[in-house]
């Protein structure tokens, strides 16, 4: 199929809620508001959210709302190697208002007005991660935001990609980090596990991506069709419809 270009979060939101996961992947989750999302959508779920970011894991850590929800936070790397390595984190040399606090990534790049510190934190493979702490969790779907850093993310489930059936990536479609792989090279790994892109954000160079399993996508296609169309029409009341009905 051609991907359906539209404002993605509110697809992915619809999708989680056909898909009803077992386990919800929130790599790179910069303050835990897509998580809460997450869990409203799909209270039965296991949320987990990850974050390099020391200062946006203390920040989640003190959430009251994310404690509340049950929203497990994990201060590692995720990647395709694991062990000890470098993340950078970004910050304003000035004090700035509207800083966005989701730059800092595994991918090093220099940017007028910042700064940048070098720390290092354990890595984990999302295969070894889900093999190890989530065994019986069968379905599993994934919100990775990790700035450059996606095509590692991706490689590192490669020994559960069966368990996994719907991503939401933010790719880049030209190189914004020195040597990082671009949305080429995302589909192209994404195809060889068995994935297929039905839907991606408007802009030109970073963009929000879908991927679905394709077996799932081909015997629910009718539905995800439908959703995918109503998400692009009235995507931000679909969203609150469903939430709303999980509180039913």
């Amino acid at each position: 199929m051609s991907p359906v270009i539209l404002r993605t979060k509110y697809a992915f939101h619809t999708l989680l809620w056909l898909l009803d996961p077992d386990v919800i992947l929130d790599v790179g989750s910069m303050d835990g508001s897509d998580s809460k999302k997450f869990k409203r959508l799909v209270p039965e779920a296991d949320v987990v959210a990850f974050e390099g970011n020391p200062n946006n894991y203390r920040a989640m850590c003190a959430d009251a709302d994310l404690q509340k929800l049950g929203v497990r936070i994990v201060h590692r790397l995720v990647s395709n190697l694991e062990g000890n390595r470098s993340f950078f984190v970004q910050r304003p040399i000035n004090t700035a208002t509207g800083f966005n606090r989701g730059t800092s990534s595994a991918m090093q790049r220099c940017e007028e007005g910042m700064e940048t510190e070098e720390v290092h934190l354990d890595a984990v493979r999302l295969d070894s991660f889900l093999t190890q702490e989530y065994a019986d969790k069968k379905r599993a779907a994934m919100w990775i935001d990790v700035e450059g850093h996606a095509y590692q993310v991706l490689e590192g489930l490669r020994e559960v990609q069966d368990r996994v059936y719907l991503i939401h990536v933010e790719v880049e479609t030209q190189e914004v980090w020195p040597e990082q792989k671009i949305e080429s090279d995302i589909l192209a790994l994404a195809k060889s596990m068995g994935f297929i892109a039905i839907a991606h954000g408007a802009h030109e160079v970073q963009r929000d991506l879908i991927l679905v399993k394709e077996l799932w996508y081909n015997a629910n296609r009718g539905k995800i069709t439908a959703l995918l169309h109503s998400a692009k029409w009235v995507g931000p009341a679909l969203s609150r419809i469903l939430m709303a009905s999980r509180r039913t």
